[in-house]
């Protein structure tokens, strides 16, 4: 049974089950693919690096500048870096459209996998803490780290994690648009779910100390 708001069960992009009774969907996006190019692979310095590559190229060659060999060489090596950004590009896009990140009252999702999708489920209590951190453009992303003892590969995680985070990996929700929304989102969410389960402990504990009293006991 699912969580039901105006009677409809809320399921989580991707996921085929609906929500778990009592657990509801606070928030759930995409990677922006404008973000992750610029962010998570770099195109800009693609791109200059072969500018710069062209340019000393242009410089030293003993070619003369028209001739047949010089327009020969500048296009295979234009052609090159033409090709090479286009595969930047097309990551970006392949990751964003096969991302989704989601968060409920419980948990944090990633669904995520360019050839194999998978659904990562992160449960509230396994996470120390969270970061957020911004870029010049107004892009983001939030970066989460797990309690000691509990780990994710991180082959499974890339590129939704910090980079050489190899023996602890840190799952990061990737080219945000508005990451400071989303920290908050999930700071309340972790919150509130840590408050109900001290709560809920506060229950069992005084029903596991309470003393049967006998009947003719005096109050």
């Amino acid at each position: 049974m699912s969580d039901v708001v105006d009677g409809t069960p809320q399921y989580i992009r991707g996921v085929p089950h609906p929500l778990p009774a009592g657990e509801r969907l606070l928030w759930e996006g995409a990677p922006s693919m404008r973000a992750v190019a610029t962010h998570v692979f770099h195109w800009r310095l693609f791109v200059g690096y072969f500018a710069v590559v062209l340019a000393l190229w242009a410089i030293n060659t003993e070619q003369v500048p028209g001739s047949e060999v010089y327009v020969a060489g500048a296009v295979v090596r234009v052609s090159l870096a033409v090709f090479t950004l286009l595969i930047v590009l097309g990551l970006s896009r392949v990751v964003a459209t096969t991302s989704w990140y989601a968060i409920t009252t419980q948990r944090l999702v990633l669904r995520i996998g360019m050839v194999f999708p998978m659904s990562i489920n992160i449960p509230f209590k396994i996470i120390e803490s969270a970061g957020v951190g911004t870029f010049r453009d107004g892009s983001g992303q939030v970066t989460i780290s797990l309690l000691k003892g509990n780990r994710i590969a991180y082959i499974a995680l890339w590129p939704h994690c910090r980079v050489f985070r190899f023996t602890q990996p840190e799952p990061v929700l990737r080219g945000l648009d508005d990451p400071r929304r989303v920290a908050e989102i999930l700071s309340k969410a972790v919150a509130e779910a840590a408050d109900a389960d001290t709560r809920v402990e506060r229950v069992t504990e005084s029903r596991g100390n309470s003393v049967a009293m006998p009947a003719h006991a005096g109050v």
